[in-house]
């Protein structure tokens, strides 16, 4: 991997940073860490922590700008509008404020050689091809979901007039920018069949293997926390649990389980979905909800776990690659995929041979998957030292970043003459 010259300077730009629990988050604080090791110039641009609540998080206080430093990275933050009203409104105000505050931000700071967006929101695939062609930047768009897609296939865009808006910013932000990075196979073809023009690079999420390691001894603490017993069986469904996720099954499996008083399923997470699922759960005791934990935590969530679960709507994988897989795999626990077989996330867990899975949507499929792994406990042990071993190989912070800062150190110096 080439090391950059004189001092790059590359601008990260994502309305989700820590505090805020948001897995992209993280992981753009482990790759500015990584470049500015290296002798990167790197700014976050960021928003006041507020997800997923809609609360801003102590100590900060929303303001126009606060500026602070991170070891040797800048942190800027933006105001942005924030509710506790997470309505489709608010959330959408929420989006466009920071599209707002970022595009007059960028049209007046010190140029950066390079800037690095996730393309979400999608307006901002409008505003930074705009400032890009202003300001003369390297732009690289980091495609993490497949908007406006999604939205429309789950009803929550109805507007055809607006889909087509969304559309035609979507192909223009995958036409203009200098590089895309996608996560998976799925996301580059789909890009190039929307137009896509420069470079594409394939580089999936990560995960700091050193971080969280197989230590069942851990997960004793977040037990406890839920009130499980210690000797009991818990199948654990960790992050995000948003509408993409048709996590409703989970619960739907337990209801069917209800009888197994030594079988618990707990949910570590928030989202959209979380007061559906706690009212389809309330005469359900072996059922559990905790709130996010602090990264501190992480750890002991992930060990908590006797099987640990994922879930996606039949027909959604496509858009959506969740990162509480490799969590479960970093952890060393067998998976139960309750998601399309083609999708890709069904491909992950059969290439790294991690576990099972299982029809979408299917709550006895999903139950029977559980029932098959927990009368095996040898065949559970193989199923997580795999997923482990297929992270270290493929998925580690490490590998990863050394991916990205190769790509981003290319498209700086662009095409060779």
């Amino acid at each position: 991997m080439s090391k950059p010259n004189n001092s790059k300077s590359v601008l990260f730009l994502s309305q989700w940073f820590p505090p805020e629990h948001a897995p992209m988050g993280y992981m753009l604080k482990e790759l500015a860490e990584n470049l500015a090791a290296q002798g990167w110039d790197v700014e976050v641009v960021t928003g006041f922590p507020n997800h997923p609540s809609g609360k801003v998080q102590a100590p900060y206080v929303k303001q126009r700008i606060l500026r602070e430093m991170m070891g040797n990275i800048k942190i800027t933050r933006l105001w942005l509008y924030t509710s506790e009203t997470r309505s489709f409104v608010s959330r959408a105000l929420n989006f466009l404020s920071f599209v707002i505050s970022s595009f007059f931000y960028l049209l007046s700071c010190k140029k950066p050689h390079l800037v690095f967006a996730v393309l979400q929101p999608l307006p901002l695939g409008a505003t930074l091809t705009l400032l890009a062609k202003l300001r003369g930047f390297k732009l690289i768009f980091n495609v993490q979901d497949l908007h406006p897609d999604v939205l429309v296939d789950l009803g929550l865009i109805k507007s055809k007039p607006f889909i087509s808006v969304l559309k035609r910013i979507e192909q223009t932000a995958y036409r203009q920018a200098d590089g895309l990075a996608v996560i998976c196979q799925g996301f580059k073809t789909h890009v190039e069949q929307h137009g896509a023009s420069g470079s594409i690079a394939v580089i999936p999420n990560w995960i700091d293997i050193d971080e969280i390691k197989p230590q069942p001894e851990q997960g004793q603490l977040v037990r406890q926390m839920a009130r499980i017993p210690s000797h009991a069986a818990v199948v654990l469904y960790a992050g995000t649990i948003g509408h993409v996720s048709g996590a409703q099954v989970v619960v739907q499996a337990a209801k069917l389980a209800a009888s197994n008083s030594n079988l618990h399923w707990l949910f570590v997470g928030e989202g959209p979905l979380l007061p559906q699922l706690q009212q389809l759960a309330q005469e359900l005791p072996n059922v559990h909800f905790l709130p996010f934990q602090p990264r501190e935590l992480l750890p002991a969530v992930q060990n908590c776990a006797t099987i640990s679960m994922v879930s996606l709507l039949p027909g959604k994988g496509t858009f959506s690659v969740p990162s509480k897989v490799l969590g479960y795999m970093a952890a060393g626990k067998a998976v139960v995929a309750s998601v399309d077989v083609q999708s890709e996330t069904g491909r992950l867990v059969q290439r790294a041979e991690c576990g099972v899975v299982v029809e979408p949507g299917s709550p006895q499929a999903l139950l029977q998957a559980v029932e098959r792994l927990l009368s095996n406990p040898q065949g559970m042990l193989i199923a997580g030292a795999n997923g482990r071993q297929h992270l270290e190989q493929h998925y580690s912070r490490t590998r990863v970043c050394a991916q990205y800062a190769d790509f981003f150190q290319r498209t700086i110096q662009g095409p060779a003459q």
